[in-house]
């Protein structure tokens, strides 16, 4: 059990971005392909400084707090995940602020609200 506890944590934060999605009506599925488009040029650098930084020894993942399933040999599935799962909530977090507050009525660079920008 000891092994899952990353994932443990991905699965809540996944589990709280589907809550907000849905509890606010963010219809953030509407938004997913341009989400994955841009967060997988992010994923390419993180997950080639993460893989220097575990190949110098500079960063490790406790063998004992992973699946084990690896990527190129160093990087847990889980630390691709995370890549994925935690910029999705920053930006499923974003619109549910920018809804509750009234934000996106405000005009930005000639948008007709913030939602516009995704």
């Amino acid at each position: 059990m000891e092994n899952l506890h990353y994932s443990y944590v991905l699965i809540f934060v996944a589990i709280c971005a589907i809550g907000v999605n849905f509890g606010f009506r963010l219809q953030f599925s509407k938004k997913l392909k341009l989400f994955l488009l841009t967060d997988s040029l992010i994923l390419v650098i993180y997950l080639i400084w993460d893989f220097w930084a575990v190949s110098k020894g500079s960063w490790f993942f406790d063998p004992n707090q992973i699946l084990g399933v690896m990527l190129l040999g160093k990087l847990p599935i889980e630390e691709v995940l995370f890549f994925i799962i935690v910029p999705m909530m920053s930006v499923i977090t974003y619109l549910a602020l920018t809804k509750l507050t009234g934000w996106s009525k405000y005009n930005y660079e000639g948008k007709k609200d913030s939602n516009d920008l995704l």
